[in-house]
């Protein structure tokens, strides 16, 4: 009985691959467009496939759905036969394939389960086209079926609140495939004897999954200087501090080395570096502020920018960060706190860059010139 339901299985897994191969070679179209006459255009057209394998299909299942920043219905899907995931966007003729990424034969036999496959290809062109904060849901995706996932409403950023700008904020940094930055930190000191300004100055560079470099110099006090290294690649983490080399001795991780060097740093080292390595103290908390709102946006060394505030916890006074509209990427923070008697005004100024080519030399274990 369960040989011949098997063998019944493979026929009409059979059937369907010839049929597949028929209709493409019959098409006549360029083969970026998945025109109707082929079996994956009904893979995309499916109206109750939310994704993540809420739906399978025989020839492939519905991932994620997403209208993409030049106002087209774009959806992901996984092709057993093929071995693929691929992103297609509804255009008149058909489904044009935007980019593929092949998948593992075990992988492929789950059609229900979204798999383990690193899908870069795939992510890279979700992460671009992607103009909404959240993929589709249920009732949009039944609404985009009943218009021939043809002419959608354009997303209107506007509507974005500052939760929703923060959760995309910390999915850029955790899919980055490389990021690098320059910075300066200013802290403003107040007490009732006196006023005086530190500055930090620090640089990050990092390159996935593992090849990493943080550095700081603050200069918070008169005659004092604090520089921080942290360092990892695939071998393994160091880091130098060196007012107190002792501290760094017995560090085992990279969450432990930006830990360590977090008060150093004035919290450069864990504010972006704890979005992409997942642990740290200071990880994720600028992107997790305690009663965001969003203010009004503003341009930041000639970025446009989302302006969000809310509570750093345990911090007292408000947190407002800059963020890129285009990239997602902070350009800005400023924070007031109380520190004993005196009261801080500190602006973090960032010059980030996602994604792109990494100077060996800024990955290296070199200590500061003398």
């Amino acid at each position: 009985m369960a040989i011949h339901a098997l063998r019944l299985l493979a026929t009409a897994l059979i059937a369907i691959l010839l049929s597949y191969s028929v209709a493409w070679a019959d098409t006549g179209e360029s083969a970026d467009i998945i025109p109707s006459t082929d079996p994956r255009f009904n893979v995309f057209e499916l109206s109750n496939a939310v994704g993540g394998g809420t739906y399978a299909n025989p020839v492939g299942t519905v991932l994620l759905s997403f209208i993409s920043k030049d106002v087209r219905y774009c959806r992901t899907a996984r092709l057993p036969a093929d071995r693929t995931v691929v992103l297609a966007c509804r255009e008149e003729q058909g489904w044009k394939i935007e980019a593929t990424s092949d998948i593992s034969q075990a992988e492929a036999a789950y059609t229900t389960n979204f798999g383990g496959g690193y899908m870069q290809e795939v992510g890279d062109a979700v992460q671009t086209l992607m103009a909404s904060i959240e993929p589709m849901d249920e009732f949009e995706i039944i609404e985009a079926a009943s218009k021939g996932w043809l002419d959608p409403v354009p997303v209107d950023e506007q509507t974005f609140d500052a939760r929703d700008i923060l959760r995309k904020t910390a999915q850029v940094y955790r899919a980055s495939k490389s990021y690098v930055d320059t910075g300066t930190v200013q802290t403003v000191y107040k007490n009732s004897s006196r006023e005086w300004t530190g500055e930090t100055k620090f640089r990050t560079a990092y390159v996935a999954p593992s090849e990493f470099r943080f550095e700081s110099n603050m200069r918070d006090m008169p005659g004092v200087e604090a520089d921080f290294i942290a360092w990892r690649d695939q071998n393994g983490v160091k880091a130098w501090y060196n007012l107190n080399p002792d501290i760094t001795k017995d560090i085992a991780s990279i969450q432990s080395a930006l830990d360590t060097g977090a008060g150093i740093s004035r919290d450069t080292s864990g504010l972006i570096p704890g979005l992409i390595f997942y642990g740290t103290k200071l990880g994720g908390d600028i992107v997790r502020l305690a009663n965001p709102v969003r203010l009004e946006d503003a341009e930041i060394d000639g970025f446009d920018c989302f302006q969000v505030q809310g509570k750093r916890e345990p911090h007292d006074g408000p947190t407002i960060v800059w963020i890129d509209k285009e990239s997602f990427l902070i350009r800005r923070i400023y924070e007031e706190d109380e520190i004993r008697d005196a009261t801080t005004k500190t602006t973090w100024y960032y010059k980030p860059e996602l994604n792109g080519p990494v100077d060996e030399d800024a990955l290296q274990f070199d200590m500061p010139a003398p």
